[in-house]
């Protein structure tokens, strides 16, 4: 663009010369010198690509010398320079731009001091002319800086929106993990542990063996219904999603009698008043006392336990305890269930504590709070 510029103004420059007919009083006579000044002055548009202060000063030294030598300068010499000082102000850095002022105003006074019978309506005219070129150019430049702005904007709500869904898929993968490690793997660990028994007792007792077969199958419907019911939310539309069932406390004694079934005793105890919960409150605590059983029919051996939920006044507060074996110190927050139920604690803003006794066995203590009443 640089480029044809400056051809432009060259040819322009050259058909003055050739066009004019003679110079005003005081002048000197045009000759090859101002020819090749003002071929000079027009070329000197394609540094503008490079750099519009130095085309600035190629141009406004060309014009400069013209007038110094004596000649009156060509048009296309000064438009040379209207046309760099104007880039230079509209599109280069502010500092060069107000550099670009100071160096326009003193070719200008050079310019006019050289030139004979000058007046001060000359000078005026041009100042005005020169001053209209760089309102119209601060403008530009003022425009394209809020355009810039609006841009780096855009790109950052964009990088923000971006960052942010990533961010909900990995919570959302995360919560569909904890669902099915917490739904699936219990029925899972209830089919083996019924799986196993009925293999031993297949031809002693042949009924209990029935049985537990009859377990296996109540537990893999269930495993099949979660799967299902996970796999419905991630197909539905999003204001169908939230609509599906979820388990809760409510079914805490269904749950503990599948516990029973499959060899572990389970007492279960409810204090205080029962009152309704938010939908992702009662899952978390269901899913608690779930796993909180599941890893003591896996890991403590013959035992008993022990569930109690507790409604105080600002929390819920659940105790899942049995007397097995236990596990190490060193093993605990090792697995994947302990960790998704100090991930969905946590969501919650609550405190949960797990670890071997002192007298024996393995405790689970979560405390959740409640959302006060009317809120």
């Amino acid at each position: 663009m640089s480029i044809a510029l400056a051809l432009v103004v060259t040819a322009a420059g050259l058909v003055e010369l050739l066009t004019r007919s003679g110079v005003s009083v005081g002048y000197r006579d045009d000759g090859p010198l101002l020819i090749t000044l003002t071929v000079a002055g027009g070329l000197s548009l394609a540094l503008l690509w490079w750099s519009p202060l130095a085309g600035l000063c190629v141009s406004l030294g060309l014009l400069c010398a013209q007038s110094i030598i004596g000649y009156q300068f060509t048009l296309a010499a000064l438009w040379a320079v209207v046309v760099a000082s104007f880039a230079t102000v509209a599109f280069d850095h502010w500092r060069r731009a107000v550099a670009a002022g100071f160096l326009v105003a003193a070719g200008m006074v050079v310019a006019l001091l050289t030139m004979p019978g000058v007046t001060w309506l000359n000078a005026l005219s041009a100042w005005v002319a020169l001053s209209v070129v760089w309102i119209v150019a601060v403008v530009i430049r003022l425009y394209r800086g809020s355009i810039e702005r609006a841009e780096r904007r855009a790109a950052l709500f964009a990088a923000d929106r971006e960052a942010r869904a990533r961010e909900a898929v990995a919570e959302e993968r995360a919560r569909l993990a904890r669902e099915l490690h917490d739904s699936v793997g219990h029925a899972l660990n209830v089919v083996v542990l019924h799986a196993g028994a009925a293999q031993r007792i297949l031809d002693k007792r042949p009924e209990l063996a029935r049985e537990a077969l009859d377990s296996i199958e109540t537990a893999s419907r269930q495993a099949l219904g979660d799967i299902e019911r996970m796999l419905g939310i991630l197909r539905a539309p999003d204001e169908d999603a939230c609509c599906d069932v979820v388990p809760g406390l409510a079914q805490l004694e269904t749950l503990c009698g599948q516990v029973c079934e499959a060899g572990l005793p389970v007492v279960l105890t409810v204090e205080g008043e029962a009152r309704a919960l938010p939908a992702s409150l009662d899952l978390t605590a269901y899913r608690i006392v779930q796993e909180s059983l599941t890893n003591t029919l896996k890991h403590a051996g013959k035992t008993h336990a022990s569930v109690a939920v507790r409604y105080e006044q600002d929390a819920l507060a659940i105790d899942v305890i049995d007397d097995g074996r236990g596990v190490s110190a060193g093993a605990v927050g090792e697995g994947r269930g302990l960790m998704g139920m100090g991930e969905r604690v946590a969501t919650f803003r609550g405190e949960l504590e797990a670890g071997p006794r002192a007298e024996g066995g393995f405790a689970v203590r979560a405390r959740l709070p409640l959302p006060k009443e009317g809120t």
